[in-house]
């Protein structure tokens, strides 16, 4: 069959290449069969999925980690402006006293931390500390109380209201962490301008009961659940470092990914041990860890802010920059996260200079995920010899390519695109499959494509 007659009969290909074809492949050294590969292709072809098995994620997480930190990267490029970064500053408004036993938290009123309980923090003061983050460069602004609920504090938390008021007010984003809420405080929050709430899971939940004893896994879900139906962006993520196993650290992964709807935001942590705390004495975390953390989470949640948190500032400027390469995209900056140290924001401003990121602006729009991958791409393909491509953002969102291919032209549609390196380029749904296993081959060059040039030499005429 001639190449030309390849593309006439496009919709006689079956969805799944021959074995044939297959063989072909699988034999050649530059073919990368790793599930870090696979699933990610899978999931820029088709988007998100909420139908994750924990064996799918674990073998993306066990995949090499030089083969995951690139499909992480791959990923990422396509659901995301891969410069931009998410500038957000945490405060604690109410510090200590919390009744709670995490195991990890030196604000827990059971250990000898040296943490004192304070009273809620005046508006002034809080308005200065969003003031300055903001002239700073963050564009979130997000406020902690040490609590292990909203019950009960209808003054502390009509207070607050007005703090997220006038903080949106400013031209922030506003989010909060405040313990477990009821579904008509999350209402109330959202009226008063909430961008987002963050409630982390922390861990799996077959290890979460050796960390918390006072606030059950399932209360946290529900919590999630009424920040959803509010309509607040979710924000949660976990810890890792605790003396979880790696399967834990999958299992809150797939907890996550199989959300009716993907979080906004997903931090991901690593433990700082605080003396006095139960934890005082675990390990800290490599940076080997972190990058399988933030990779895998950036194929299976492609679209969720996966943000490089606590424990940051143990992280030297290179190890962060592979960070942000496997798909962070988002940091808290500021000298201190609730009680324990961060990077300031002078070490911030520098890194992100010599790194060449860019701030992500503050964006209040509710459907502020759903980037589209016209906007998304970031690098367009630059064609060469007797191949001319033109595109438009409709097409490139899955509309129609006019392709000019040895003079003959041919029209292509499918409301799925396929991203070869940093290019999108848009093809019928049952050419998909075919395609995939040629790209892994190492054909595309930036600037020129060279699939059309092997599809050739397979099918010569």
């Amino acid at each position: 069959m001639s190449f030309r007659s390849l593309l006439r009969s496009q919709r006689s290909l079956s969805l799944r290449p021959s074995k044939k074809f297959l063989a072909l492949h699988s034999s050649c050294s530059c073919y990368s069969a790793s599930a870090a590969a696979i699933e990610a292709e899978r999931t820029i072809r088709e988007g998100p999925r909420h139908d994750w098995s924990k064996d799918d994620i674990k073998s993306i997480y066990d995949s090499p980690v030089l083969d995951l930190l690139f499909h992480g990267a791959q990923v990422h490029r396509h659901a995301h402006n891969f410069r931009e970064v998410q500038q957000c500053t945490l405060l604690s408004i109410k510090t200590g006293g919390c009744s709670e036993d995490c195991s990890y938290c030196p604000q827990s009123s059971r250990y000898d931390t040296g943490v004192k309980g304070q009273k809620l923090m005046t508006k002034d003061a809080v308005m200065q500390a969003a003031q300055k983050a903001k002239e700073a460069g963050s564009t979130r602004f997000c406020m902690g109380a040490a609590w292990r609920d909203t019950i009960g504090r209808k003054t502390n938390f009509n207070q607050i209201l007005e703090y997220v008021k006038d903080i949106r007010d400013m031209g922030m984003e506003v989010c909060c962490t405040l313990g477990m809420l009821e579904k008509h405080q999350a209402i109330e929050l959202k009226k008063a301008g909430l961008t987002a709430y963050n409630h982390n899971l922390d861990t799996s939940r077959e290890f979460y009961s050796k960390i918390i004893t006072t606030r059950s896994y399932d209360e946290r879900l529900e919590t999630l659940k009424h920040v959803r139906e509010a309509g607040i962006n979710v924000c949660s993520g976990g810890i890792i470092g605790l003396g979880e196993a790696e399967e834990d650290r999958v299992g809150l992964l797939h907890t996550l990914a199989t959300l009716p709807t993907h979080p906004e935001s997903v931090p991901i942590n690593a433990l700082l041990a605080v003396k006095g705390t139960p934890l005082q004495d675990q390990k800290p975390v490599e940076i080997w860890e972190m990058i399988r953390m933030i990779a895998t989470a950036r194929i299976v949640m492609p679209k969720a802010m996966v943000r490089l948190s606590a424990g940051r500032v143990r992280f030297s400027m290179p190890e962060q920059a592979l960070c942000f390469l496997a798909g962070a995209n988002s940091i808290f900056t500021g000298e201190k996260l609730l009680t324990t140290p961060n990077n300031d924001f002078d070490a911030d401003q520098l890194m992100f200079k010599v790194l060449g990121l860019t701030p992500k602006a503050p964006s209040f729009h509710e459907d502020e995920a759903n980037v589209s991958e016209a906007e998304s791409c970031q690098e367009a393909v630059s064609h060469s010899g007797n191949r001319e491509s033109t595109t438009s953002s409709t097409a490139a969102a899955g509309g129609a390519v006019k392709e000019s291919i040895s003079g003959t032209t041919t029209l292509l549609t499918s409301k799925r695109a396929f991203i070869l390196n940093d290019c999108i380029v848009s093809m019928p749904a049952r050419l998909l499959d075919c395609m995939c296993f040629i790209s892994k081959r190492a054909y595309y060059r930036r600037g020129e494509m060279k699939v059309v040039k092997h599809l050739k030499r397979l099918y010569p005429g």
